[in-house]
Order: structure tokens, then sequence, then C-alpha cells
């Protein structure tokens, strides 16, 4: 996915209905990970929102398995925030198939240290699944800007550089 406004997405062979359904348990599955993705996460919460091979990218071009949620914080020079919380403002979703779809969801994440202390986007690629549950493919990680006294800048020296 580029890191650019999504096109629309191409007009596909399904119902309003079933565009609606897809719609909303996508909705459904961007938020929980935004409710789940605090500072100590529970990744056996996580996982589940991921297929299999799904990874979450980061801007400075590390990768993992979504089961490895909390090294984000982890591998920051002053570990975790004490509080940590991502507020969903805006999701576009443009589906490229009946069974995949890309998603952009700009969020404000709040920390103990600063509040707002960054803000970016989640560029996501997700599927649908043979039991209509759909998943996180990738989760891609953009920073827009961050709080210069917050804790996200404040850890980037052990994270490798700026995460913009």
């Amino acid at each position: 996915m580029t890191h650019q406004t999504l096109p629309p997405g191409p007009s596909l062979p399904t119902t309003s209905h079933e565009e609606a359904t897809s719609r909303t348990l996508i909705h459904a599955l961007i938020h929980r990970y935004a409710s789940l993705a605090r500072e100590t996460t529970d990744a056996s919460l996580t996982t589940p929102l991921f297929e299999a091979s799904g990874t979450i990218n980061l801007p400075d071009g590390r990768s993992f398995a979504p089961g490895h949620i909390n090294d984000i914080a982890a591998q920051s020079s002053g570990g975790a925030p004490k509080l940590l919380r991502h507020n969903v403002t805006t999701v576009d979703i443009q589906f490229v198939s009946p069974e995949e779809a890309h998603c952009q969801t700009y969020i404000i994440a709040c920390t103990d240290v600063k509040m707002p202390d960054h803000w970016g986007r989640w560029d996501d690629v997700v599927r649908r699944q043979e039991d209509g549950r759909w998943l996180f493919k990738e989760k891609n990680i953009l920073v827009d800007g961050m709080d210069p006294e917050g804790w996200l800048f404040q850890s980037l020296g052990s994270l490798g550089g700026s995460l913009a």
C-alpha cells in the first residue's frame, strides 16, 4: 500500500447488504485493535485479529508478528508508557476485491507523558476469511507527528531514529 490517500475501490459484484456487513465487521476489527493496543497488550487478544501470517510493520522498516506487539514499547529507551490509548478519528475502507480491502485509519495517541503524544495513520490490508470474519493481513503504522516532550519522541533514540 502507498502512503497516499486511498483510490476508490472497484465496483464489486456484491449486494449493498453484503457491503454494509463487511464494512461493519471491518470497523469493528479496527476499533477492537485500537482498544487493545495499550501500554501493555495481551497478545493472546490481539493475535486472533490477524491472519496466521499477518504482520505489523513500523515506519523504520521493522516488521513483526502480532504476537510480539509488546516489543514496540519494550524496545524503547523508557519502556512502555504508564498509559497509552489510541483514538480513532477517520476510517476509509476501499474494497479491492470481495475478499480484500485496504483501510486507512487516522489515530491520535495519548500517553501519561503527553496528550496528544503522537498522531498518524494505520494503513491496513484486511481479508475476509472463509467463516465471514475479516482479519488483518498487514498493519502498517505511520507517524505523521509527535510532541517533542512526548513518550514516542523520547523513545526514538533506542528505536533507531525517526518513525515519520
